[in-house]
């Protein structure tokens, strides 16, 4: 199996972004204790519903498919079960075999029967294996959430059983699909009206204010960053300009600072951002991860934050992407999309880093 895509989660980004950002990157990572740092997975939930599938999910050896109401009203998870399954039966007809558990479904929301597509039904994969019943009561994503004493424990041990499936699933060695034959798969299920994913920016829309409100130009109390720069990759210069414009808004000056891969590394990127500017926001995504050859500790020696100033870094994260394993302890801004709610979210993410600097002005955590 090829390292690089070692594994895929299939899931919908309505099902709760951060814990099923986290459920990824705890398999990933236990997967990598065992298999090494080469080992990576791609995460799904297709930014719009019945789109072509990406590369990953034609090359991966295993794919987690965490079901839910959602999911199987979702057109791109319903082509990502799909091509799964057309794998699956070239392997078949090759001679390989049957190979059910190349395709793992977990229940991540509690799902009725009668909303099980026939599709789903039919195949041999569902309803998994039956080790991983006890979740169709309670689904993942309340065990991934819970602070209930004992929860974590048992969600350790299950991510810990799932990775020993995916490793013996994945012995089987499934062909890569034709992107040709990809593109022409039927999906077993889902809505062409299925909710899509985060929209790419826009023009930055204005913030409607009551005529006695101040507008944010004079909003800038004493100690709020007056200056911020934007680290970022070039794959996601739309959003650096919409994020520029954002905050400019504010009465900030904005510089941005596209990371040159190949020429500087990470720290070095983030470092030419701290310099030029009060505040720092850092647009996280898979664009931003892959970039470069990054090592591991290279990640968290960029993010820690110096005792003199621990709130000088905005992480805002665009995507799905797990965060690499020493980063995921960096407190991110989720944004779903580009609209005027979630600009007033990032105006509102810099304005806090100030307060919390006033409130600890001797360099305690957030």
């Amino acid at each position: 199996m090829d390292p690089s895509a070692f594994f895929y989660t299939s899931c919908t980004r309505g099902d709760g972004w951060p814990a099923l950002t986290r459920f990824h990157a705890d398999l990933e990572y236990r997967l990598r204790a065992q298999e090494g740092y080469g080992v990576s997975g791609a995460l799904g939930a297709a930014a719009n519903p019945g789109t072509a599938p990406g590369g990953a999910i034609t090359r991966a050896g295993v794919m987690i498919a965490l079901y839910s109401p959602g999911y199987f009203q979702d057109r791109g998870c319903g082509l990502e079960w799909a091509v799964v399954q057309s794998r699956m039966r070239h392997h078949a007809r090759a001679g390989g075999g049957q190979v059910p558990g190349c395709l793992i479904p977990v229940c991540w929301k509690p799902v009725a029967d009668s909303m099980i597509p026939d599709a789903v039904r039919r195949s041999e994969s569902f309803p998994g294996p039956g080790a991983f019943d006890w979740l169709r009561e309670q689904g993942l994503e309340s065990l991934v959430s819970s602070q209930a004493p004992g929860a974590d424990e048992r969600y350790y041990g299950f991510v810990e059983q799932l990775a020993k499936s995916i490793l013996a699933a994945g012995r089987a060695g499934l062909e890569p699909l034709d992107a040709d034959e990809a593109d022409g798969t039927v999906p077993a299920f889902g809505s062409p009206y299925g909710a899509p994913g985060p929209v790419p920016p826009g023009p930055v829309q204005p913030v409607r204010r009551a005529p006695d409100q101040p507008s944010p130009r004079h909003e800038n109390p004493a100690g709020e960053p007056r200056s911020v720069a934007i680290s970022y990759v070039g794959a996601d210069q739309a959003w650096a300009d919409w994020m520029g414009e954002v905050l400019s808004d504010g009465g900030r000056s904005v510089r941005q600072r596209r990371w040159r891969v190949g020429r500087e590394t990470l720290s070095q990127a983030v470092a030419r951002a701290r310099d030029a500017a009060d505040r720092v926001v850092v647009v996280f995504s898979r664009n931003y991860f892959d970039a470069g050859d990054t090592a591991p500790t290279d990640w968290e020696a960029a993010f820690t934050p110096p005792a003199s100033d621990p709130s000088w870094l905005v992480a805002v994260q665009i995507d799905a992407a797990p965060r690499p394993v020493l980063v995921r302890g960096v407190e991110v801004l989720a944004l779903p999309g580009a609209g005027p709610d979630q600009a007033e979210r990032l105006r509102d993410e810099v304005r806090a880093t100030a307060d919390a600097r006033r409130r600890d002005p001797a360099g305690g955590a957030r």
